[in-house]
């Protein structure tokens, strides 16, 4: 790369993104959206009962006994 050619876009994610200071709650949602759009991906679904492309899931354990638990 010479001194007149912008940067790809894979170098100016990873400069942006190592400078990032380590707050992965504040940081996730727009790092994957960022990521997605680098991979040319489409950004994922609000969340909802039918959605099953979205950032956070919620997950149920079930127990032996038949229980569950969030």
């Amino acid at each position: 790369m010479t001194p007149d050619t912008p940067p790809e876009p894979i170098e100016t994610f990873i400069a942006r993104w190592e400078a990032a200071e380590a707050s992965e709650r504040s940081n996730a949602s727009l790092f994957l959206t960022e990521l997605c759009d680098l991979l040319g991906l489409p950004h994922p679904d609000p969340a909802g009962d039918d959605n099953a492309y979205i950032f956070e899931r919620d997950v149920t354990f079930r127990k032996h006994d038949g229980s569950t638990a969030p």
